[in-house]
C-alpha cells in the first residue's frame, strides 16, 4: 500500500512539471559548465535552475527559448558596495539582514538584492551599485 501511494504521488507531481527545453539546458551548460547539482523549476514561461558554483548557492533564469535572463549569486555583506552598505545603514539600520545576492542581468548590469526582516515582515530590496533603491517588496 505504501508503495502504491508513493508511486501515485510521483505520477501526480510529475504531471505538473514542465519539461525543460533542450535549448534552455544547453544554454545553461554553456553559461555555467562548472555548475554542480543543478535543480530545475519553472513558473509560467520562466525556467529557474538552482546550483552550486564555487561553493556558493546560485540561481539562473531562462525564458522558454533558452535566452539567459539573469543570475543571482549569494554573497557576504563584505561584497556589497560601500554605497549599498551606506544606504542600508542610514535607511534600514534597524532591519536584520537575512540574505544577500549579487544579480547579474542580461543587460550587463550588476545589482544587489538584500532580504531584510523587521518584526514579522520580510522585505526584498533591490539596489544599484550606487546604493539607489530600485525595488522594495514585502
Amino acid at each position: 500500500m505504501k508503495r502504491f501511494i508513493f508511486i501515485s504521488i510521483i505520477l501526480i507531481c510529475g504531471c505538473k512539471e514542465k519539461k525543460v527545453p533542450m535549448d534552455v539546458q544547453r544554454n545553461f551548460l554553456e553559461l555555467e559548465p562548472n555548475a554542480l547539482h543543478p535543480v530545475w523549476t519553472n513558473e509560467g514561461d520562466i525556467f529557474q535552475v538552482d546550483y552550486t558554483l564555487d561553493s556558493r548557492h546560485t540561481s539562473s533564469y531562462f525564458d522558454t527559448k533558452g535566452n539567459w535572463l539573469e543570475t543571482e549569486t549569494e554573497i557576504s555583506v563584505d561584497e556589497l558596495t560601500h554605497e549599498v552598505l551606506q544606504t542600508l545603514n542610514t535607511k534600514m539600520g534597524e532591519y536584520m539582514m537575512i540574505d544577500i545576492e549579487r544579480v547579474s542581468t542580461k543587460n550587463g548590469e550588476v545589482l544587489f538584492e538584500v532580504d531584510l526582516k523587521k518584526d514579522d515582515k520580510t522585505y526584498d530590496i533591490l539596489f544599484d551599485p550606487n546604493g539607489k533603491i530600485l525595488r522594495k517588496k514585502i
